[in-house]
């Protein structure tokens, strides 16, 4: 009974999210505390833990997000992006530049979180992507596809 219930809430945050264009959030929360409370949870012990999970999530990718996004826009800022997408466009060319962006997304994919390293690789990816002419969604599926790995 409770992989149906964690199913309809799964079916019931697509609904809300797709039907009715809510918040991910939004529909998120509303969701957990519907399967908590379709579980038998009192309403006090739902809130709590969705408070925790929240906030242990929260936690923990906070300032990780926050120093990526400092140091992604410091590279940006100094210039540092910019020496790095004219590099990469010389050894590699225009027409081979995803190589390029793939292999710097495995490069800091490799040793950092995924989430530290698409937001530190962002400002880069949109450098390169302005020097070479190329779309920007083009060069981020480029990015992301190995970063991913």
């Amino acid at each position: 009974m409770p992989l149906v219930i964690v199913a309809i809430g799964v079916i019931l945050l697509l609904l809300l999210m797709i039907r009715f264009k809510m918040n991910g959030f939004i529909a998120l929360v509303l969701v957990a505390l519907a399967v908590g409370l379709m579980q038998g949870m009192p309403l006090d012990k739902v809130i709590g833990s969705i408070k925790a999970g929240v906030g242990g999530t929260l936690g923990s990718l906070a300032l990780i997000m926050g120093f990526g996004a400092m140091l992604g826009k410091m590279l940006a800022d100094c210039g540092g992006a910019q020496r790095i997408a004219t590099t990469l466009i010389a050894k590699f060319g225009k027409k081979h530049i995803q190589w390029a962006v793939v292999l710097t997304g495995f490069t800091v994919g490799f040793a950092l979180f995924y989430e530290v390293g698409f937001v530190l690789m962002l400002p880069l990816v949109f450098t390169i992507a302005a020097s070479a002419n190329i779309p920007d969604c083009c060069m981020l599926v480029y990015q992301w596809r190995l970063h991913c790995l």
